[in-house]
């Protein structure tokens, strides 16, 4: 076979896969991924036009996921969200910029004294992509669905240098609303900010948990003012514990089906004819 009729094979393999998933990909209004990235966090909010990832996981395995999702023709990303310095939420980063066009990168401005933290922010300003802090009171609107940023608040310091053991609550949280469906992207954040949002929180359908399960974080004052219908853990191979009995048992407590990445596998949203639903990869 010559090579431009291999050429040819290979751009029918890639026609071919990308069609097999058209009806699920472009016939969604809204569709979120829980990608399965191992000890680390990654979350895909796509529209027919727009796509945000709130963080990227450790490694490179989030493009190898992005891949399946996203056409080789359209390989754009119109914000990557950063929750914070911690390297199984920012490490997939330099991996992304290699194979996709990235318009917008948000943060939540605090510095570490993380090297390679410090060298991811070097390429994406290399890269000459804005880069925009996140504080509350913040709106991100795109194809109908709404993206609030609830946490930091105004008081976080932009550019203030912070030791690893406060890095978590410093994560941002952010609520997507669309239509009738809403979810909360957590982070790490710990039940010290928990206690904060609980106040000013109304019911939502699904719950990204935080810190993959750890017990210090899923409070049960602040399930019980969620009371998510969903709750999915990511979180992979890990000394840790993660996710603990202690916060299995408080999901549990409120009534949320667990989902977790590695159990389930992807994890999914899809919104279609005016209602949603759930599925993994089992």
């Amino acid at each position: 076979m010559n090579k431009l009729a291999i050429t040819f094979c290979l751009l029918f393999v890639d026609l071919f896969l990308y069609s097999s998933l058209t009806s699920e990909i472009f016939g969604q209004e809204l569709s979120v991924y829980f990608f399965p990235v191992g000890q680390g966090d990654s979350e895909l909010i796509k529209t027919k036009r727009h796509a945000v990832l709130i963080d990227t996981g450790p490694g490179t395995k989030v493009v190898s996921e992005l891949d399946k999702l996203i056409p080789v023709y359209k390989r754009k990303i119109d914000l990557i969200l950063i929750t914070h310095p911690n390297v199984d939420h920012f490490g997939g980063m330099q991996e992304i910029l290699k194979h996709y066009e990235v318009k917008v990168v948000m943060m939540n401005g605090i510095d570490t004294e993380s090297g390679s933290y410090k060298n991811m922010v070097n390429v994406i300003k290399q890269n000459k992509i804005p880069i925009v802090f996140a504080r509350s009171g913040q709106k991100i609107e795109f194809s109908e669905a709404k993206l609030s940023i609830i946490w930091p608040g105004l008081d976080l310091k932009i550019h203030e240098t912070l030791p690893d053991k406060k890095l978590n609550d410093t994560s941002i949280v952010s609520s997507l609303e669309f239509k009738d469906f809403s979810a909360l992207f957590t982070g790490d954040i710990s039940a010290n900010a928990e206690r904060v949002l609980a106040g000013i929180l109304p019911d939502i359908d699904l719950l990204k948990v935080a810190h993959h399960g750890s017990k210090y974080s899923s409070s049960e004052k602040f399930l019980a003012t969620l009371h998510p219908e969903y709750a999915v853990i990511e979180v992979g191979k890990n000394s840790y514990g993660h996710p603990t009995p202690e916060a299995l048992l408080r999901l549990s407590g409120v009534g949320a089906e667990i989902l977790r990445t590695d159990v389930n596998g992807l994890v999914k949203v899809l919104w279609k004819n005016n209602e949603w639903q759930i599925a993994d990869n089992k």
